[in-house]
């Protein structure tokens, strides 16, 4: 029989067969060196005498492949992307978290390219995966504010940038926990003590910065995160235990030791920025923003009175980020020996072969990529969180502080104004608004004191909208009033205000709202239908004489806190619609979406089968696209009501591109209820759900609809 080959096959057998080798490289010793060295592309020889490969020419000649399953090896398959893919359990799960890990980087390769971080990390998160771990990730990160506190930043201790970012990474290690039981943690390691002494930062003020980011993850309840000094990277003892004394103390001794130590012999950080991506793109960012951040240090200072002082400045600016670039892999030479085998993150732009990229307060899709210690945060009206130029924002907001220091600036609005009402305000991650009273002395204000016009604009743009510590909140006589003073109050078969809590009904025309189960993500209003009306106030109807009947769900939500769960249950999940579209992947896009039509078949209580629904409608005020969903509900998840969802006009994944992106952590909101809160939300903007709460518990919520 005559030989043809089909070269794609070939080559992927013979991809096949080098990563099988590669594998098995990994896991025999190599055999002593034989005193020739290996060509440059040849396979090692660590198999024995004898061995040998005879690669068929065809693959009708081939023999059927043996399944060859290794410790940590890949049962490889060829993919559409070109990325490798396995039908094992454990590679499955890694999969999935990487996928994760993709979804919240920034990376250096086009949407066409297959991203080679999966490829790269595959067997290392798989390897934590096959030992029931944590997936262990490592991020160099939070060094010190830039010292440019004019123009760029808030002062040299943390604020809300910070703060966003570590909430961001510890969602990171929560939507891991998600699909992967023993989750992630991520292990920042500062970098400030690295680069601080070029940039004319002091030792103190490094210390100063570290601490306070140890002291909000504390606050915050961030247990995925922790963070590590070079002191911790260097291996000495009792570092939990370090002062502040002893640290500047020691602080120059630490950084001579990471390069005495960790600095690569004959590294030139001028041919590494030449030949390796990675490296050119942090150079390029060093250059950035060093030129801004040292503008008004001794540096630029000492060049201006130099002939060409522009010139100068930038010879000495590049001149310093090749400095860093050297100092930097010193630097990374000891996160490798602390931290072998951790996923390793990257604040910078990255194309996935050596680190992955992780903004850390992603941007609006076009903008720049900025971390919080190089710039600072302004709030928009819409509730967004942006990283900006303090001098970019003044004139537009208003600089917020907290606790006596500058926190953030805040978009200008006479919404945030409540007159002799005094108020504060608190921004939520990653949406929603918490508004307090301010007590000096005397009484708590009524939450019936505040303007309901302004608390329904500030609805509309930044739900939920939380009034927590006012007083008369659980009064049920002032709780209605204030609700015919918000809009158009919305009357149910019930009458007009729900109990919300757990009637302990267990039969299937059980409504799951007064249960103690979880429900499923969806918006209020989905069975609402009203009739049409003509001019003169008459129903309409069709040729068979029915009413003609349209979905109106009510505009708003409006509950208060009469008594809460036990701590870690009984959650109140939004899901905000412009977060869901500003994280939404390629290749869907809102107009794609907004063509979606839906079918809903539900059992139980509600039994309705309802088909035409949109998927994406348009805000009445703000025009902005917002999400129609209900989140598929079988049987395995509910003793009540079970829903099945259909898309009648594409394709079936969407339902599943939906109900990952819903409870995202960059989109969704996991609320906890404190006594006595008052919640409003955009029934239109928003979705929302309830977490499962023990059948013991009292909690009870009063929910009130209106226009």
């Amino acid at each position: 029989m005559s030989a043809s080959v089909d070269i794609k096959q070939f080559a992927a057998l013979e991809h096949r067969v080098d990563a099988l080798v590669t594998q098995l490289q990994q896991l025999v010793p190599p055999l002593a060196n034989s005193g020739k060295a290996n060509h440059k592309g040849a396979r090692p020889s660590f198999l024995p005498r004898g061995t040998s490969f005879n690669l068929p020419l065809t693959p009708e000649d081939s023999p059927s492949t043996p399944d060859i399953s290794l410790p940590g090896s890949q049962d490889v398959l060829a993919s559409d992307n070109g990325i490798a893919v396995t039908d094992r359990p454990s590679a499955q799960v890694a999969t999935r978290i990487l996928d994760i890990i993709q979804r919240y980087g920034h990376n250096a390769t086009s949407r066409e390219e297959a991203w080679p971080g999966k490829t790269k990390f595959m067997p290392l998160v798989e390897a934590y995966v096959s030992k029931h771990e944590p997936v262990q990730m490592v991020l160099p990160a939070f060094p010190f504010k830039s010292p440019n506190r004019k123009d760029k930043t808030l002062g040299s201790l943390p604020d809300m940038g910070e703060e966003l970012a570590l909430m961001h990474l510890n969602g990171l290690c929560e939507s891991i926990t998600e699909v992967y039981e023993h989750g992630a943690k991520v292990v920042i390691t500062s970098d400030g003590l690295v680069y601080n002494d070029l940039m004319g930062i002091d030792d103190s003020e490094v210390w100063d910065y570290s601490t306070a980011i140890r002291d909000i993850i504390r606050a915050k309840e961030l247990r995925h995160v922790s963070a590590l000094r070079i002191v911790d990277l260097l291996g000495h003892s009792n570092t939990e235990d370090l002062s502040k004394e002893e640290y500047l103390t020691h602080a120059g001794c630490y950084r001579r030791e990471l390069v005495a130590k960790y600095a690569p012999g004959g590294f030139s950080a001028l041919e590494a920025v030449r030949s390796d991506k990675d490296t050119c793109m942090t150079y390029r960012g060093y250059i950035k923003f060093l030129t801004k951040d040292l503008m008004y240090s001794p540096l630029a200072k000492q060049t201006q009175g130099q002939e060409s002082p522009k010139k100068r400045y930038k010879d000495a600016i590049e001149n310093l980020a090749y400095q860093m670039i050297s100092r930097g892999k010193a630097f990374a030479a000891a996160i490798e020996a602390k931290c072998n085998n951790f996923v390793r993150l990257s604040i910078h732009p990255s194309t996935g072969q050596a680190k992955l990229s992780i903004p850390l307060i992603p941007p609006p899709k076009g903008a720049h990529l900025m971390t919080p210690w190089h710039s600072s945060v302004a709030v928009g009206l819409d509730g967004s969180f942006r990283t900006v130029h303090a001098e970019d924002v003044r004139d537009t907001h208003d600089l917020i502080y907290r606790n006596g220091r500058p926190y953030h600036f805040r978009e200008k609005s006479e919404l945030y104004d409540f007159g002799e009402t005094k108020v504060e305000f608190e921004h939520l991650y990653p949406c929603g608004l918490v508004i307090r009273p301010v007590v000096e002395s005397g009484e708590r204000p009524s939450f019936h004191a505040l303007d309901s016009k302004k608390l329904r604009k500030l609805t509309e743009h930044q739900s939920p909208v939380v009034l927590r510590g006012f007083a008369d909140t659980t009064d049920r006589e002032q709780f209605i009033g204030k609700a015919y003073e918000l809009g158009e109050v919305l009357p149910w078969t019930f009458g007009i205000l729900q109990e919300v809590k757990d009637a302990k009904r267990s039969d299937k025309q059980g409504n799951n709202v007064t249960s103690s189960e979880a429900m499923p993500m969806h918006y209020d209003g989905m069975f609402k239908f009203v009739a049409k009306i003509d001019e003169e106030g008459n129903e309409l109807k069709d040729e068979k004489g029915n009413v003609i009947k349209y979905q109106k769900p009510p505009k708003f939500q409006y509950f208060t806190s009469v008594a809460t769960a036990p701590k870690g249950t009984g959650y109140t999940l939004f899901a905000a619609s412009r977060l869901f579209f500003k994280y939404l992947p390629a290749p869907y896009t809102v107009e794609r979406l907004e063509a979606v039509k839906w079918r809903m078949d539900n059992d139980g209580f509600w039994d309705a089968k309802i088909g035409d629904l949109p998927l994406v409608v348009r805000h009445p005020q703000t025009n902005a696209p917002c999400m129609r969903w209900h989140e598929p509900w079988p049987a395995s998840k509910t003793k009540f009501s079970t829903c099945v969802i259909t898309i009648e006009n594409d394709s079936q994944d969407i339902v599943q591109l939906v109900d990952q992106l819903i409870y995202d952590r960059r989109v969704c909101l996991r609320f906890t209820w404190e006594q006595g809160d008052i919640l409003l939300s955009d029934n239109t903007a928003m979705l929302h759900t309830r977490t499962a709460f023990t059948d013991d518990s009292d909690r009870e919520l009063w929910r009130i609809h209106f226009d």
